[in-house]
């Protein structure tokens, strides 16, 4: 009796062992290829995503999107390393700069630069690029985008209620 309650328990473990959902698999996408834990059919966990020009990525990935703790290698081999956000790295440039490099495996990887919002958009960002003079400047989707803002914050500003006496 003993050893049949061992043998069932050794059993046990050894299924959930082989049963474990997390593997190292390698995954294809449009611009990339992604080797390390696959969950689900998913890259989840950690591993590596190859881009097509080169470059690569090291680190934590969630649900095929590269998100938390890893290093990123360009194609001509400059590092970037710390937290990403759903594939986006932000570089500090000064108080109201930023250049921000997205790294999706489906469409690529995209650098651009961003401009903090002032007064009721101050915790917004908004595309920009670097002219011929050095300065930032808004990239056309930067402003449509900032207006759109500017028109979602003063329809919020605005207040609903009107005052009136009652009786």
């Amino acid at each position: 009796m003993k050893l049949l309650k061992i043998l069932s328990t050794f059993s046990f473990v050894l299924f959930l062992i082989l049963s474990n959902n997390t593997h190292a698999e390698t995954l294809k996408f449009d611009s990339a290829t992604y080797e390390g834990e696959v969950k689900k059919g998913k890259a989840r966990g950690t591993g590596i995503f190859t881009f097509l020009d080169g470059s690569s990525y090291e680190g934590k990935v969630k649900n095929n999107k590269i998100h938390g703790k890893g290093k990123y290698t360009d194609s001509s081999g400059k590092v970037y390393e710390g937290k990403f956000t759903y594939g986006a790295f932000k570089i500090k440039i000064d108080k109201k700069t930023r250049d921000v490099i997205k790294l999706n495996p489906k469409k690529g990887i995209e650098s651009i630069s961003e401009i903090k919002g002032t007064g009721t958009l101050s915790s917004k960002w908004f595309e920009a690029k670097k002219n011929s003079s050095g300065t930032y400047k808004l990239t056309a989707k930067g402003t449509r985008d900032m207006a759109s803002a500017k028109a979602a914050a003063s329809g919020s500003d605005s207040s609903g209620s009107s005052s009136g006496s009652g009786c």
